[in-house]
């Protein structure tokens, strides 16, 4: 697994949600498996922080997880 964080945190945000899930959220291949896009959205618009979110990436070969390890691996993870 390769977990990875990103040096980025500011601005608003539309700007990661956009990125991750496309304008219209209709990214092929973009699946959102927990949380709710436009509430991240407005969680960060709504942060007074100079740095208002993290972001990262866990990567792995889901066809080798046994069942239920993603979501224990996400819950880890948020953690």
């Amino acid at each position: 697994m390769i977990v990875k964080f990103h040096p980025r945190g500011r601005g608003g945000g539309a700007g990661p949600v956009d990125y991750l899930l496309g304008k219209d959220r209709q990214r092929d291949g973009a699946t959102v498996l927990q949380g709710k896009p436009e509430e991240v959205r407005e969680l960060i618009d709504a942060s007074p922080y100079a740095k208002k979110y993290t972001s990262g990436v866990l990567s792995f070969a889901e066809k080798d997880l046994p069942p239920g390890q993603r979501e224990k691996l996400m819950a880890s993870f948020e953690r």
